[in-house]
């Protein structure tokens, strides 16, 4: 699925009812706030890339918001 896809059916459902790539989606895209020039989209398609879980991207984001960065390069 990709990250617009993803996200449009994420906000369509609503959180209690994502599924995890519609959650990791929504959580990328709120991502700039707290780890500053990313691209949303690069983040999303790099976790994806490494088979993370939107709940291991959170982890990361709270405890290395560099390697956010890293995922846009995967």
């Amino acid at each position: 699925m990709t990250y617009e896809a993803a996200l449009k059916s994420g906000h369509k459902k609503g959180a209690a009812h994502c599924n995890d790539t519609e959650m990791l989606a929504w959580f990328c895209s709120g991502l700039q706030l707290t780890c500053g020039a990313i691209s949303p989209k690069l983040v999303f398609e790099g976790a994806q890339k490494k088979g993370l879980t939107a709940r291991e991207v959170a982890k990361l984001a709270h405890n290395d918001p560099m390697a956010i960065e890293e995922l846009m390069w995967v």
